[in-house]
């Protein structure tokens, strides 16, 4: 997007903020961060603001009322967990809508900026991790206390791991992408071993599902703010845990045994997860995310590839640690 674009949107929605919350907007910085996102740092006379603007190439909105409903509803959901004291920020809300639309038909959030920064994947330290297991145990215990039981939107299941390996394996081929081709035979003969009966026991509820370092704001001993709560919907919240404790721990070639624990401990203080499941969660993780990031496009795409290396190394670790998973991390 060119820089002449970004400032008349960031006009437009500086004018939305005055009208509906009697802001006044006094500098907006752009946050480099995410695909086909729009993001800022606002300024105002009452304080800095995060304000995230929906690109309709990658949300669609308009064309998707299911998906501009899901928005509202975990928007609503933050925000609800920013009130009870959980660390994310809270959500700027007019007329009973947290997510916002101009006249001209953009799509925004204005939200309360968490003051922190990121960590490098792998690099979170003890007290951090401590934090984010304190925190994401009381994000889950909150969402799914009495909740209603709701269907999950995915559950493992072989025969759509098939399918979706099948789409990416002809976009490969098609793609003469080797690389890609080997990664995903690997892939296949990983899931075909497995026993899927080794879900059973998988908790369905609530999740942030995207629990990864970009999207932990963080000081020196704690968590200062989990953010973007685009994804979250119903599954299994035990691939949070795997998902943060790989972002978090994993560096050369390791999980870092002691800080994974002090994770795990923070989040046992406040939610369930009994010995044995985090191999489990890891496994889970892979049958879904594998198929999300072993693709050709991932590395087709320079912008992509920048992005989501990292994805990709996880899945190749868990492969490459695969039957030792159980003995390395149930004992955490």
């Amino acid at each position: 997007m060119s820089e002449n674009e970004n400032e008349r949107l960031a006009q437009e929605i500086a004018g939305e903020l005055k009208r509906r919350f009697g802001l006044t907007a006094q500098e907006a910085v752009t946050i480099d961060k995410g695909w086909l996102n729009v993001k800022w740092r606002m300024t105002t006379d009452r304080g800095p603001l995060f304000v995230k603007y929906y690109h309709p190439e990658r949300y669609k909105l308009h064309a998707n009322p299911e998906r501009r409903k899901g928005i509202e509803r975990n928007l609503r959901l933050q925000h609800g967990l920013s009130v009870a004291g959980i660390p994310c920020p809270g959500v700027y809300v007019h007329e009973g809508q947290c997510l916002q639309e101009t006249p001209s038909g953009l799509h925004f959030a204005a939200l309360d900026w968490v003051e922190g920064q990121t960590a490098e994947a792998g690099c979170m330290n003890a007290a951090q991790l401590s934090a984010l297991g304190a925190a994401v145990g009381r994000m889950h215990r909150r969402l799914n206390a009495g909740a209603p039981a709701a269907v999950p939107v995915w559950t493992p299941d072989k025969a759509a791991y098939r399918r979706e390996w099948q789409r990416n394996w002809d976009a490969a081929e098609a793609a003469g992408d080797g690389t890609v081709l080997s990664w995903l035979e690997r892939s296949r003969t990983i899931v075909d071993a497995l026993d899927f009966g080794l879900f059973a026991p998988s908790r369905t509820g609530w999740l942030h599902w995207d629990l990864w370092v970009d999207n932990l704001v963080l000081h020196a001993r704690g968590v200062a703010g989990i953010v973007d709560f685009d994804r979250m919907d119903v599954a299994y919240p035990e691939i949070d845990v795997a998902r943060a404790l790989l972002s978090g721990t994993l560096r050369d070639g390791r999980i870092r045994e002691e800080e994974a624990r002090a994770f795990l401990d923070g989040y046992r203080a406040h939610a369930e997860a009994p010995r044995g499941m985090l191999s489990r969660a890891m496994r889970l993780l892979y049958v879904i995310e594998s198929g999300w990031w072993l693709r050709t496009e991932v590395r087709r795409d320079g912008e992509l590839r920048g992005l989501l290396a990292r994805f990709v190394e996880e899945m190749h670790w868990l492969e490459a640690n695969w039957d030792t998973l159980a003995d390395q991390l149930d004992p955490l």
